[in-house]
């Protein structure tokens, strides 16, 4: 079976690793850390032992400009964007060269071949670019229409979603820095959803969600996986395996795959406060 690769959920490979992918693809393999012990273990790259690479990025800048030894795969771009301020994303890059460079993707190669990630939905008001004071969601749907407006427009019609995902350590570091946001209840989720639904059909967009039961039981919304064996098997017509990753949580849908990436401190630039990895 061809092995469908992850390229990475740890870190933003395509943005700031791209010389060292490059190097890998080249070798066509890599000894990639196990994240939960000191053990390494060897990711054979070849293309024909390859069904796919799934690249996570909020910036494929380095793609567009020199694909390089990818062009001897089959790509799947999982595009972040958000909209967010400076104070919750940094280092990100503008969104409106972002949407530029999924353009060109789609351009390039198929829209298909792109999902876009509108995640995690965070609710505040030092988090938007253009606050609602009285009305935190107001912010987001802003956001959203106008990005949904603009990406549909490129034929790109797939967006995964999901509301911030509190963990200690994202917890701390918003404390720190003194981030006020507003966690909603299961109903305000549902509410704000339903309206996210509403906003992504005028522009024949469907949402997915992975990991979230409350959010896959309102109307409109599908259960998603970011990494779908099947869909990318039905893309590139080659078989990929469509068994469930036992490395996931119970509740992700996710195909198996290989993750070449590694969590090590701040590894990733764009320093988003809210970023799990880090």
């Amino acid at each position: 079976m061809l092995e469908i690769i992850s390229c990475s959920r740890r870190t933003d490979i395509p943005a700031f690793y791209y010389d060292w992918l490059q190097e890998s693809l080249k070798n066509k393999y890599v000894m990639v850390k196990n994240p939960y012990n000191k053990s390494t273990y060897m990711v054979d790259l070849a293309p024909e032992r390859v069904h796919s690479i799934c690249l996570w990025s909020k910036s494929f800048a380095n793609v567009l400009k020199n694909p390089g030894y990818l062009s001897l795969y089959n790509l799947y771009f999982q595009f972040t964007i958000t909209g967010y301020s400076k104070f919750l994303e940094p280092n990100v890059v503008d969104t409106n060269v972002t949407l530029r460079q999924m353009e060109q993707l789609a351009e390039r190669y198929s829209p298909q071949q792109i999902n876009w990630r509108f995640d995690p939905i965070i609710l505040s008001i030092k988090g938007e670019q253009s606050p609602t004071p009285d009305n935190f969601e107001r912010a987001r749907l802003k956001v959203f229409e106008a990005l949904c407006r603009d990406i549909s427009s490129f034929g790109v019609n797939r967006c995964t979603i999901s509301f911030l995902c509190l963990y200690k350590k994202v917890e701390q570091r918003m404390k720190a820095s003194k981030f006020t946001y507003l966690i909603p209840s299961q109903q305000q989720q549902i509410e704000l959803v339903s309206q996210l639904v509403e906003i992504a059909d005028k522009y024949g967009t469907t949402i997915y969600t992975c990991t979230s039961p409350i959010i896959e039981g309102v109307p409109g919304v599908k259960k998603g996986h970011c990494i779908d064996g099947a869909y990318l098997e039905a893309l590139f017509g080659k078989r990929a395996s469509h068994a469930k990753d036992a490395g996931r949580r119970k509740e992700c849908g996710c195909t198996r795959s290989r993750d070449i990436g590694a969590y090590s401190g701040q590894s990733c630039g764009h320093g988003c406060l809210y970023c799990y990895a880090r």
